[in-house]
């Protein structure tokens, strides 16, 4: 648990931090950087590694379902992603079977919200900043942060930059200086649309149910990868707000479903207790503690070849925090729970992909018998 954690935020200690891992025993952590910030960045790792450690050492991960393939898990020789398309860092393009597979993902996990009757919401891509900053994001998760910004609205300003950038291939240096202080962010999770729409309301205490996808935005840094890891991704989300009990039987359910997923897919994985990257900060060990110990968060992790974990979903209970922020109050008194049940896309098609191989005949047959598989609807 502790690895998890310590590769989790290692890599923003520092952009020449790359290829970061423990070795087979977990004894060292590897990474590469330039020999001459190899000593100053050795001790940064060390450091990190120490605090989270010390912070996790009498804490053990709780597991509320592990599926029957996790004890002999199988995995596709080769998997064919040239239908995955990388456009720029942390962004792409699908077509094929990986975009069929997301399709059928997209689907299903809609379903979900159907034995609540979900209300389907659409949310913009773009979050006000002050909005992101009153979900305590700015404070806890700002390497993830990803700014919208435009030019300075003065004439001036807009013709210096039109003349510099006349004949360039890319943005110059300069570009920074004119633009305006960002007033909106590319939205990290789709949620936070909810919990503002709701501003000042009182609802009943199982009032709202919301089914949502949209994009969202997390920088990753050096841990940018394939489709594991993305700066532009994906997130079907189901959120429940209401009274206490009602949001956490909500979500008990729900993780019910998740394990009947897995079995019914022959995934190998499990549902776990599990953290958010917090930031490197006086209290970013004491918030992961937290977390960790309270089961406010279980994640869906599915295993990768190697021995690799992949978290592809989440079951997060944020209590009555989003209730107090944005004064949104129950008809029984007192602010709002909220439990948020997310799931990264495409996350899912490459781990799915990862287990079960590229094609779908061989798949298992909630898959396979799927409509997006049917040959004249493959993209």
């Amino acid at each position: 648990m502790a690895r998890e954690e310590i590769l989790k935020q290692a890599a923003f200690l520092s952009k020449h931090i790359t290829g970061i891992h423990f070795s087979g025993d977990g004894s060292e952590i590897v990474f590469s950087a330039p020999v001459e910030r190899g000593p100053e960045l050795s001790t940064a790792v060390q450091s990190l590694a120490g605090r989270i450690q010390r912070s996790l050492r009498s804490l053990q991960r709780k597991v509320v379902f592990r599926s029957p393939q996790m004890d002999d898990p199988h995995f596709s020789g080769h998997v064919d992603l040239s239908d995955v398309h990388f456009l720029g860092a942390g962004q792409v393009a699908m077509e094929g079977v990986p975009l069929a597979l997301f399709r059928y993902f997209d689907r299903v996990f809609e379903g979900f919200g159907s034995r609540w009757h979900a209300k389907p919401l659409m949310t913009p891509t773009l979050i006000p900043a002050r909005v992101l900053a009153r979900c305590d994001y700015l404070r806890s998760f700002p390497q993830y942060v990803t700014f919208a910004a435009h030019l300075k609205e003065d004439v001036e300003v807009i013709d210096g930059f039109r003349v510099r950038h006349q004949n360039a291939d890319d943005v110059d240096d300069a570009a920074l200086a004119d633009m305006e202080r960002p007033e909106a962010c590319l939205s990290p999770a789709v949620c936070y649309h909810v919990y503002h729409l709701y501003e000042g309301r009182t609802i009943a205490p199982f009032g709202a149910v919301h089914g949502i996808c949209g994009k969202c935005f997390r920088f990753e840094s050096s841990n940018l990868s394939d489709l594991r890891r993305l700066w532009d991704f994906t997130m079907r989300e189901v959120v429940f707000m209401g009274g206490r009990s009602e949001v956490l039987e909500a979500r008990e359910r729900s993780i019910e479903m998740m394990a009947d997923f897995l079995r019914e897919h022959r995934l190998a994985g499990e549902i776990r207790t599990a953290s958010d990257p917090f930031f490197i900060a006086p209290d970013a060990a004491s918030k992961t503690y937290f977390q960790l110990s309270s089961d406010s968060k279980f994640e869906v992790s599915l295993l990768l070849p190697g021995g690799e974990r992949l978290a592809v979903g989440s079951h997060n209970y944020h209590s009555d925090f989003f209730g107090r922020v944005f004064h949104i109050d129950i008809e029984s008194g007192g602010p709002m729970h909220s439990v948020c049940v997310a799931f990264g896309l495409e996350r899912w098609v490459y781990a799915f992909l990862q287990q079960h191989g590229d094609d779908p005949t061989s798949w298992p047959d909630p898959a396979r018998h799927a409509p997006e598989f049917a040959p004249a609807h493959l993209p």
